[in-house]
């Protein structure tokens, strides 16, 4: 879905009377690679996350069609300047 901007700041506004540009399109095209980035503020250094993603598609609010789910475990450990 594309995320418009009132232009005053980076927030997502609602409303077509107050939506001057896009600011950021998450859509999925069939066919096309994308590529999206995610900053993870952790609380202090670990040695491992567990990711979980989930891609699905919300055919109505509260009605999810669940396209892929892939689990993994990464290791961070080397990541995290010594104090």
């Amino acid at each position: 879905m594309p995320q418009c901007t009132d232009s005053l700041g980076p927030a997502m506004v609602l409303g077509p009377d107050r939506k001057l540009g896009i600011i950021r399109d998450t859509t999925l095209q069939p066919f096309k690679p994308k590529r999206e980035k995610f900053i993870i503020v952790l609380a202090k250094p670990c040695r491992e996350l567990a990711l979980r993603v989930r891609l699905y598609y919300e055919l109505r609010p509260g009605q999810d069609i669940l396209l892929h789910l892939l689990e993994k475990k990464v290791p961070v450990s080397g990541l995290f300047a010594a104090h």
